[in-house]
């Protein structure tokens, strides 16, 4: 009998250890079928690095590597005029001005459901602080604008959040978000023709890992070796043609994380990793990221201009690369023009002169020439000036670089130096901001699906109360808590309008107009002081407004009394600012006026009848 149960623990253990090896197999051929799909497109990628970095003589050969142009002659000139950067670097600039506000509405007007939307607002705030969101955000805009697309990672880190304490001698935290940047050489999807993520069946995530990490996480020993950074290779070839080896990772090793979206065979999906030929991990999708609680993949993409048809964007720099050769080579022969015009090319009959003393030191200042007597005298080819046609043909190519790249410098440019017109200059800007409208609301959109995934993370993940750190109107910190009942809502959306269309000098010019036709002024015709406070804090002069920090105060005051009033009568007191205390008092029963039962409400009317009568009282000694 104890023979027969150790036959069939060992048959069990050999179909567990075959069924692990055609698990392994067929996620790691996965793999190498993507990556080989892929490495045309990877070589464009490598071919915009190269560019934007300033190595712009190279090009992708016929054996689809990266390799470098020689000149066609010793004497030509192979300047590089980087006029990719810049653009580039302005186009960021621009998108890191987008910070959109981000609300959550409420699934019904129940007022659980409407202090679950307040609740989830603050714990989006708190995880985009604690993750650094805006950092992240950059590094994938530049992912996605050098090659086209740029991808995020949100997970869910068991290590994050407040500790609670030590159970068997280690530290327990309450969790929190994780947000990673990933690069596009990371990302394989199932097929480069589904154009969003949503239409993949499956994505394999394969990353350099160094051995000790991988150790530590999975507890599996790995032998570590030489991994390309970018082509995912061991010991890969030429990527990066620089006069310099590809960038490597040392003792490291591929991880392959391939993602399954839920099937009529897998219901909740599939995660299986790999390296080495080793299992990591086998399972299900962990996270409940998907819309009404399915499981769905981990990532979002950000595509700089999105590619009909393509899962991978198009990047501005690929479009940049034939202008910026055509400006090389103009620039180049430019200046080897100029060369001939100041150092000047000589006709000598043969053996009338010292050839070789000539090449070595050219036409110096006072160099004097002695040649045979009775031949002909050296003579200097003549040469008028540099052709019309370089100027037109350089100015034609900074207009196209504008024109494709959608960045163009308004106080400078030599086509608008001459428009004095305000509102000319205006419609530039406008025109600017149109062409790069797209891209910028493709990191909006980021924003967004990023902060419904760190909602549903924290639904999930959140047992008992957790504390919610937010700033209040005041930039005071506050402290609230949540749990996972109260985080019901993932319904995220972008209040306000586009940072991205206004820039600080129109706001400012907004708000003198505001000013100028009378809207902020009260009856009498000037301006409140919590009005003046909050112009000024715009404007970005708060410091100059010596009655802010009294405001603000009185503002905490009455927003205190608005507590108490609920259990108790108050009277007003001498140091209270009746005008500051009305606004707050009525505004706060207005807010919560159907909650408040009638006794209550008496309190609150009392109190803002003794408010109205000393400002009654002001106004009539006054008078």
């Amino acid at each position: 009998m104890q023979e027969n149960k150790s036959l069939l623990k060992t048959i069990e253990e050999k179909k567990r250890d075959r069924f692990i090896e055609d698990l392994i197999a067929e996620v790691e051929n996965d793999f190498e079928l993507r990556r080989n799909q892929r490495i045309n497109l990877e070589r464009k990628w490598q071919l915009n690095m190269n560019f934007l970095a300033g190595n712009q003589y190279c090009k992708i050969n016929g054996r689809g590597e990266i390799d470098e142009e020689d000149t066609g002659y010793f004497w030509q000139n192979q300047q590089t005029f980087n006029h990719i950067a810049p653009l580039i670097e302005t186009r960021l600039a621009k998108f890191s001005k987008l910070r959109p506000t981000l609300k959550v509405r409420p699934k019904t007007d129940n007022d659980k459901d409407v202090e679950g939307a307040t609740v989830a607002e603050k714990l989006i705030e708190q995880a985009f602080s604690d993750c650094k969101i805006e950092q992240i955000v950059k590094k994938v805009t530049v992912w996605s604008e050098t090659c086209g697309s740029g991808f995020y990672k949100i997970l869910w880190n068991n290590d994050g959040g407040e500790n609670l304490g030590t159970v068997d001698g280690k530290d327990v935290y309450e969790g929190g978000i994780k947000v990673l940047p990933v690069s596009p050489f990371e990302i394989f999807p199932d097929s480069l023709y589904n154009q969003e993520i949503s239409d993949c069946d499956s994505i394999i995530h394969a990353r350099a890992v160094p051995v000790k990490e991988i150790k530590e996480k999975y507890g599996v020993d790995v032998l570590g070796g030489e991994i390309g950074v970018f082509n995912l290779v061991a010991n890969g070839g030429s990527v990066l043609n620089q006069n310099q080896n590809q960038a490597t990772i040392q003792n490291s090793a591929i991880v392959i994380e391939k993602y399954q979206r839920p099937s009529k065979e897998f219901p909740n999906g599939r995660l299986i990793t790999v390296t080495s030929g080793k299992l990591l991990y086998y399972g299900e999708l962990p996270y409940l990221n998907g819309k009404d609680k399915t499981r769905t993949f981990p990532f979002i993409k950000q595509d700089s201009v999105t590619s009909a048809g393509n899962f991978f964007g198009t990047s501005i720099v690929e479009r940049l690369i034939p202008i910026q050769r055509s400006y090389n080579a103009v620039k180049n022969r430019k200046h080897e023009f100029l060369n001939r015009l100041s150092m000047g090319i000589l006709t000598v009959e043969d053996g009338s002169i010292d050839v070789d003393d000539l090449q070595t030191d050219g036409l110096s200042p006072g160099k004097v020439l002695v040649y045979r007597q009775g031949s002909k005298a050296p003579e200097i080819m003549n040469e008028t000036t540099v052709p019309l046609d370089f100027a037109e043909e350089e100015s034609k190519l900074i207009n196209e670089f504008v024109t494709i790249s959608g960045v163009s410098d308004v106080s400078s440019s030599s086509t608008n130096a001459s428009l004095s017109s305000g509102s000319a200059l205006q419609l530039l800007i406008e025109q600017d901001n149109e062409r790069l409208l797209m891209s910028a609301e493709n990191v909006r959109n980021c924003y967004v699906e990023i902060a419904k995934q760190i909602v549903r993370l924290y639904a999930q993940f959140t047992s008992g109360l957790r504390t919610v750190k937010y700033y209040d109107a005041f930039n005071k910190t506050r402290i609230g808590y949540a749990n996972s009942e109260s985080v019901r809502s993932d319904s995220v959306y972008i209040k306000d309008d586009s940072d991205f269309l206004y820039t600080e000098a129109q706001k400012k010019e907004l708000i003198y107009k505001l000013l100028e036709s009378g809207i902020l002024l009260d009856e009498n015709g000037e301006i409140k002081p919590l009005i003046k406070s909050k112009v000024l804090n715009l404007m970005g002069y708060a410091e100059l407004d010596y009655t802010n920090g009294i405001c603000r105060l009185q503002q905490e005051k009455a927003q205190m009394e608005n507590e108490k009033l609920r259990v108790s009568e108050l009277s007003v007191e001498e140091i209270d600012d009746d005008n500051i205390h009305l606004g707050e008092h009525t505004k706060y029963v207005l807010s919560e006026y159907a909650e408040l039962d009638e006794k209550t409400k008496e309190r609150y009317f009392e109190h803002i009848k003794q408010h109205k009568q000393k400002i009654n009282n002001q106004e009539t000694k006054e008078n």
